[in-house]
């Protein structure tokens, strides 16, 4: 096993992880353009400028999908008695206890940008309370069978460690019943020696793997190219406008001015003018041994504000006198805007179409629309997240199930060991929130009694930033309060009315004496 174990470790190594580590560089904002070969020589601009649309998308679609928390509630078909109060009592406090929320963002986070996440299920040296964790994609893979439905064989965690020069891989894999440890060579593929083998309660493989599609794609992975592009036409854009700013000066004609400087070759060597011919020569005397003077050439000062040019005459081959007007410009190519601008348009629409990402520049996002209006400029993401939903729950579903048998193993609460079956998730996508239609279309709901209180409740958490089960809580409060106050009340009146009855304001004809006959 432990040679199988490392085939799938180096293939991991070599062909997997170059990919992976694209992946999450193309993230952090360091896109290819960082090593794009431009051929520019030193003296050229050579900017590059990243879009960060990998950056973008992913968090645009996990604020829509994870920053409103996922909701787990309780459905048992075969028993409507059965709450499922126990097992969610159970899972809130690990839930709590986990971050759970931050835990599902950087789950979701991961799956975007290499098209798979890792979460390890374990519990601490000397404790039976299971905790998790997300594993960067870079560090684990899971083996799965062949079967119809395949099923976890194994996962394997492998991560280098550096300490004082000396480096070395630690690789963990884990079984359905057993987590070993191995340490390896410099390299993680071979040279392995077992530290220690730890078992587990879980019943399954703790190391899950979490997609959003079968293909392990990224979210935005099939739209490398198209970002390329859009980097190099942003660089080169860049880069038009920066040489535009240092082009050189192409001078045709005299230049009028006094000041005059040596001249020289390219490679710096000093010229003269020959005495004798009058050509310009490297040589320091003419043939009858006389100094030649120095060649000089007009001082031209590129930085000047002004500078003087005047027509001088020649002659051509046939000795005919010329004159040569004078022109001075500087050397620049046409850069047109418009294109341009209809080219980088172009592409980020593919880009965001290709990642089904809403194009939130767009000017009637910022318009008050309605949610019908709405729904349809987020109609490809809905589309493309109602499959993400599936794929991404049923992860977490197995989670719940490796939790169900801890649980049960170690009497945390007596649930039946399908139970967690039962546990329903639902997303909220975080959408721009008119909070006083969600006033009025849950007041109408429940005037028409089509939703219990309880439900309510839960449509308006978002809006009070109170959670339902204290909403509720209060309002039993404020009920028991009202009715002490109205009993009260009552029991005042009644004694008011027993007082008056006293003083005599009260009683019948018949017991007046003033009116009986003496």
């Amino acid at each position: 096993m432990i040679d199988l174990i490392q085939w799938y470790v180096n293939d991991h190594f070599n062909f997997q992880l170059p990919r992976i580590l694209e992946l999450e560089r193309y993230y952090a904002g360091d896109e290819n353009i960082h090593y794009w070969n431009s051929g520019k020589s030193h003296k050229q601009a050579d900017e590059r400028i990243t879009s960060g649309y990998p950056g973008y998308i992913t968090d645009i679609h996990t604020g829509y999908e994870l920053a409103n928390p996922l909701t787990y509630g309780y459905d048992n078909p075969q028993s409507d008695a059965d709450t499922g109060e126990k097992l969610l009592n159970q899972l809130t406090l690990f839930n709590r206890a986990n971050s759970e929320p931050y835990h599902e963002m950087m789950m979701f986070k991961n799956a975007c940008n290499t098209g798979r996440a890792y979460e390890l299920i374990y519990c601490a040296k000397d404790d039976s309370e299971p905790q998790m964790t997300a594993v960067d994609p870079n560090q684990a893979f899971v083996v799965w069978s062949t079967d119809v439905k395949p099923t976890e064989l194994f996962g394997v965690r492998y991560y280098a460690v550096n300490v004082a020069d000396d480096s070395y891989y630690l690789v963990e894999v884990y079984t359905e019943y057993d987590t070993y440890y191995f340490k390896a060579d410099k390299t993680p593929n071979n040279g392995w020696t077992l530290d220690k083998r730890v078992n587990h309660s879980f019943g399954h493989v703790p190391l899950l793997e979490y997609r959003l599609n079968d293909e392990r794609m990224g979210i935005w992975e099939s739209q490398i190219d198209n970002i390329d592009a859009y980097d190099i036409a942003k660089s080169e854009m860049a880069n038009t406008q920066e040489d535009f700013s240092n082009s050189k000066l192409v001078i045709s004609g005299k230049i009028r001015r006094n000041k005059r400087e040596p001249q020289t070759d390219p490679n710096g060597k000093p010229l003269f003018v020959d005495n004798v011919t009058n050509a310009i020569t490297y040589e320091f005397k003419d043939k009858n041994g006389k100094e030649n003077k120095q060649a000089m050439q007009p001082l031209v000062n590129t930085l000047a504000n002004t500078l003087f040019l005047t027509p001088y005459m020649y002659q051509d081959a046939n000795g005919n006198k010329q004159f040569n007007q004078t022109s001075a410009e500087y050397l620049t190519k046409e850069a047109n805007a418009a294109d341009w601008k209809t080219y980088i348009d172009e592409i980020k629409q593919r880009i965001l179409q290709g990642s089904n990402t809403p194009d939130l520049s767009d000017e009637s996002f910022a318009q008050d629309q309605t949610g019908e209006a709405l729904s349809y400029k987020l109609w490809g993401t809905d589309q493309n997240q109602a499959a993400m939903h599936e794929v991404f729950k049923s992860s977490i579903t197995r989670r719940l199930q490796l939790l169900a048998v801890q649980w049960l193993n170690t009497d945390k609460t007596s649930i039946g060991n399908s139970d967690y079956q039962n546990v329903t998730i639902s997303f909220t996508p975080n959408l721009p929130k008119n909070d006083a239609k969600q006033v009025d279309l849950v007041s109408s709901a429940l005037g028409t009694g089509a939703i219990s209180d309880d439900t309510g409740r839960d449509m308006l958490e978002g809006v009070t930033g109170v959670p339902a089960s204290m909403e509720k809580g209060r309002i039993d409060k404020q009920k028991q309060e009202a009715a002490k106050e109205t009993g009260g009340a009552f029991q005042q009146s009644l004694a008011d009315f027993q007082k008056q009855k006293k003083l005599g304001g009260g009683g019948n004809d018949s017991d007046n004496t003033a009116d009986k006959p003496s």
